[in-house]
């Protein structure tokens, strides 16, 4: 190892190359929560579900988000800042942060198309930079790629902490991330009808295999 550049070293060291953790296949759920190792999306559900009745409402939705939110707010000041959503990608999340190769599986897809219904890539982004999270202006591509969270869960937003900063001054309030969810919710509710179940819920996108 002392023989291989510095370069090289810093950049395994790197979030951007770190290899998800064994123990199953990813998902996130839309606040950007990961669960490994099984049915990710059905054990998001059944506790978002407080009355467990097969169908989250907004207000079970925001509960739940809301409950991530307390977990992101380390120093429990009522916001985000850039240390904790660094925390977020580095240590609750890294994989978000892993670069995508030509032909990783995360282009597969198994819900509705690029920029369709669960589409997430309009709402607002922030946080770790001048240009961290956004997307260039045309919008995503119709069945490009997906990148960071988008890979793992239902929504196409890359980085769903920094997607809930509205005002874009690199900080999450408890109430930007509320109204994150409540658009969120919006875009996953495809019918309209205030509720969601699994079965109408998509199913994420395989995710990328690891790297070699």
């Amino acid at each position: 190892m002392r023989h291989l550049p510095l370069l090289l070293i810093a950049l395994i060291a790197t979030p951007a190359f770190a290899q998800p953790p064994e123990g199953g296949r990813l998902f996130i759920s839309p606040s950007g929560e990961p669960f490994r190792g099984g049915e990710g999306r059905e054990a998001w559900f059944a506790r978002a579900d407080a009355d467990h009745d097969g169908a989250l409402t907004l207000a079970e939705f925001r509960a739940d988000a809301m409950g991530f939110f307390k977990v992101l707010d380390a120093n429990g000041d009522g916001k985000i800042d850039g240390f904790e959503n660094q925390a977020y990608e580095t240590r609750i999340a890294p994989e978000i942060t892993r670069m995508s190769f030509p032909g990783e599986g995360g282009g597969e897809r198994h819900g509705p198309p690029m920029g369709g219904d669960n589409d997430a890539s309009h709402i607002p982004r922030g946080g770790g930079g001048p240009d961290s999270g956004r997307r260039p202006s045309g919008g995503p591509q119709h069945g490009a790629p997906r990148e960071g969270a988008a890979r793992y869960g239902l929504l196409n937003e890359p980085q769903p902490v920094r997607g809930a900063d509205a005002d874009l001054d690199w900080k999450v309030t408890a109430e930007e991330w509320a109204k994150a969810a409540g658009k969120r919710f919006a875009i996953l509710d495809a019918d309209g009808d205030g509720k969601l179940t699994l079965a109408t819920l998509p199913a994420p996108p395989m995710g990328p295999r690891p790297p070699r």
